[in-house]
């Protein structure tokens, strides 16, 4: 009996020692990136006789629905320099300065001299005697202000904008033409984008003046990120550039008068 049990303790013994040992765990990497718009512009434009670089006055950003929008420069200061970038600058509104007249289809003389070349009417320019016929015109030079903002993103994006007169303008929304585009590389002034971005495609709004933006807001409607191969932020951003003119596509006219006006756009870079 007792040889028996010991018999069958071994053979036990024997089948538990011939089941190699065995552990499992389980490994569960997880990964979540959300959409990402860095938006990054220039310093101001001074006295506005010069100017160091694009302009852009402020940012605000959509985010969570149900939350306050984020506004990214506080007090509505203008932005960082970031580089060394070429100016885009004609004309600035309440800049003291007045814009320098030129006379078109004129059949003799018309011309006009910028003495100093700033773009603007001085009292040292001068301005010719010209001939009349039935096309002779007057146009006005220095009266479109030009913008850029530079966007780096890792998914579509959406740009809203609403136009916001300052004080009591002499002139109506309606009378500043609109129109946004975008570049995808290029250099400005020791500074290059675009190298490794790509055009973010999509469709541009239909307004044509800043009065147009109350009905149609949206500007830009993205179908893809601008980040197109690995690079730096400047490298994956592209420029978008703004373009607002007094008198819309056909400029001023004598017939709009004169006046001043000064209107905030305020830009808005959200994902859908």
């Amino acid at each position: 009996m007792k040889l028996r049990n010991l018999l069958l303790a071994g053979t036990a013994a024997a089948m538990m020692t011939g089941v190699p040992a065995q552990a499992s765990i389980v490994d569960n990497p997880s990964f979540r990136v959300l959409g990402l718009v860095i938006v990054w512009g220039a310093d101001s434009y001074g006295d506005g006789t010069t100017a160091a670089a694009p302009i852009v006055s402020d940012f605000v950003v959509n985010t969570d629905p149900g939350n306050a929008d984020a506004d990214l420069i506080a007090g509505d200061v203008h932005t960082v320099v970031t580089g060394s970038l070429a100016p885009t600058i004609d004309s600035i509104a309440g800049s003291g300065n007045g814009a320098s007249f030129n006379v078109t289809g004129a059949t003799s003389g018309g011309g006009s001299t910028d003495s100093n070349s700033d773009g603007f009417l001085d009292a040292t320019d001068t301005f010719g005697a010209f001939g009349l016929d039935a096309t002779t015109d007057v146009g006005v030079e220095g009266m479109v202000h030009e913008s850029s903002f530079y966007v780096a993103s890792n998914r579509s994006f959406n740009i809203d904008a609403t136009a916001t007169p300052v004080g009591t303008p002499d002139f109506a929304l309606s009378d500043i033409g609109y129109s946004l585009g975008v570049t995808v590389t290029d250099t400005d002034g020791s500074l290059t984008f675009g190298g490794q971005a790509q055009d973010p495609t999509g469709s541009f709004g239909t307004a044509t003046d800043l009065a147009g933006l109350a009905a149609a807001p949206t500007v830009f409607t993205g179908a893809q990120r601008t980040a197109a191969t690995p690079g730096t932020i400047v490298g994956q951003s592209v420029r978008f550039d703004a373009t607002y003119t007094l008198g819309g596509t056909q400029g001023y006219d004598l017939s709009m008068g004169d006046g001043e006006i000064e209107v905030d756009v305020e830009y808005t870079i959200y994902m859908p």
